[in-house]
């Protein structure tokens, strides 16, 4: 299913690359997964969609070519890493991305995209599913930035918290399955097993 885009979007995409990745073991951010690391996948899929493509967290030496952010807040999660998107972006929404979700789909996001380019006020645009939302696929407004910041400061380090205080618009099942399975589209890597499944 397309969706014709005639430019890139005012909208900020941001790559959140700041996880320790312990169940893995290694840096998965860089995993070189065939002739490609981790990220790129991700990247290739968002970049042609976005004015402006930044990744959030800590640097590494495979990243020096790319714009990275380093988080605001340290060891604050993804919740730290949106928060520090939302304060350094100048448009008023921005698309937080995994950086381990390597199917990523394109039509998806543009879907997503376009309501929040039309009247749409809601501050959260989110898929929702049978294994529940995915807040690392989603679009946040820049007003969330003090209620996140009042987040963190109290160690409330979940993104659920900040979407049950938040006007949100949830992208339903039956309207994801028009782009792709959810099985596939929000798979994250996590384990070796993953991994292998991801190069097969």
């Amino acid at each position: 299913m397309g969706l014709r885009m005639r430019k890139k979007h005012a909208m900020t995409g941001a790559i959140l690359i700041g996880g320790e990745s312990r169940r893995l073991g290694t840096d998965k951010v860089v995993l070189r997964v065939g002739d490609d690391i981790m990220v790129n996948r991700v990247l290739k899929v968002i970049q042609p969609l976005f004015e402006h493509v930044v990744m959030v967290g800590h640097p590494r030496k495979e990243l020096k070519t790319y714009s990275v952010i380093e988080d605001l807040f340290k060891s604050c999660g993804p919740l730290g890493g949106i928060y520090t998107a939302l304060s350094m972006a100048k448009t008023d929404y921005v698309f937080a991305f995994a950086a381990d979700m390597p199917h990523v789909n394109a039509n998806l996001v543009k879907y997503m995209i376009s309501i929040a380019m039309s009247q749409d006020t809601r501050d959260i645009i989110v898929p929702e599913w049978s294994k529940g939302i995915e807040p690392l696929c989603a679009i946040y407004h820049k007003r969330l930035a003090p209620l996140m910041k009042s987040s963190i400061d109290k160690n409330c380090l979940k993104i659920g918290t900040i979407i049950e205080h938040a006007s949100v618009l949830k992208i339903s099942e039956q309207k994801i399955r028009e782009f792709g399975d959810p099985e596939i589209i929000f798979t994250n890597i996590n384990t070796t097993s993953d991994i292998k499944a991801l190069e097969r």
